[in-house]
């Protein structure tokens, strides 16, 4: 495959998260302790749960959430919606003496969604300058992105360069799309090889592409695609990594008291050590970001 050099893709930055090797192991995420392990210890708080305006009290909290991305939400093998993300906000709505009530939806509705009010919460979306016009974000771990392609792969690490002539997959409405588009046009405007781009409904059906000899690759979030080379190292190997975003759950600003009462739960479940250890449930207690930031100054803007 002729694949020949572009221009750098600028404002990548680092911040921390993870290990800098490719195809790290998420440290036991393969056999997580129940969820009745950590949530069955959480009691209400009746401090906190006051600060809870009472329709969220009686009604429950209604949260959109995209369940695609191991292992920080997905559905399990008894159709239940699980992982780190969900595990928290039971967590927090147990605090709050209220119901978390997930509602599935596509990641490209979600922001869209709650600036509409059609929910309460989205669990979760990377907290982005721009999207803060309508959204305050609780942000709650460190994240980045990460491009697979199966291990027969000709090389062990691309570059961005290397991404002309290939065949890659993303998440419609995703970070990753905007960044794959603009590879694609560095490499237009360079002379080089076209970047075919698939574009699929969630990231299970783009990192089925790649198992399938569909696309050569697919870019999607670093804590997933990891998940991916862990458990199915047979089909999957990471050949790029970004670390550049923090995940947060999204709040419409119309609504602060929910936000200050969710924050003020959360913090609770900090103090108390029950954040920590979902983290090590799900084996991401390096991306923790147990001081939970609102809109937090590491978030940055896209120049993708």
């Amino acid at each position: 495959m002729n694949r020949k050099l572009m221009g750098a893709m600028a404002g990548v930055a680092l911040v921390g998260l993870l290990t800098g090797c490719a195809n790290p192991t998420i440290e036991g995420a393969s056999e997580p302790t129940t969820d009745e392990d950590i949530l069955a210890s959480v009691e209400s708080v009746d401090e906190i749960a006051a600060m809870l305006p009472e329709q969220y009290r009686e009604n429950g909290i209604v949260i959109s959430i995209n369940p695609d991305v191991e292992p920080i939400k997905f559905v399990d093998e008894n159709g239940e919606i699980v992982g780190l993300n969900p595990d928290l906000l039971r967590a927090a709505a147990q605090v709050l003496d209220t119901e978390a009530q997930f509602q599935e939806g596509t990641f490209d509705a979600m922001v869209p969604g709650l600036e509409a009010k059609r929910f309460d919460l989205i669990a979760s979306v990377a907290d982005f300058v721009e999207r803060q016009t309508h959204i305050d974000f609780i942000d709650y771990m460190r994240n980045g992105t990460a491009i697979v392609a199966s291990p027969e792969f000709e090389q062990d690490e691309i570059t961005l360069e290397d991404l002309c002539g290939m065949s890659v997959g993303y998440a419609r409405g995703t970070s990753q799309q905007a960044s794959l588009e603009s590879v694609a046009a560095d490499c237009a405007e360079s002379g080089a090889p076209e970047v075919m781009l698939n574009g699929y409904s969630d990231a299970a059906a783009g990192i089925l592409s790649v198992r399938s000899g569909e696309a050569d690759a697919f870019w999607g979030d670093h804590p997933q695609m990891a998940y991916n080379v862990m458990t199915s190292p047979e089909s999957f190997t990471i050949v790029y990594e970004e670390h550049v975003s923090v995940l947060g759950i999204g709040v419409h600003k119309d609504d602060p008291e929910l936000r200050d009462a969710l924050h003020a739960a959360l913090m609770h479940l900090v103090e108390d050590g029950t954040y920590g250890a979902i983290m090590a449930k799900w084996g991401l207690e390096d991306s923790a970001m147990p001081e939970l930031p609102i809109n937090s100054d590491i978030s940055m803007e896209r120049d993708e």
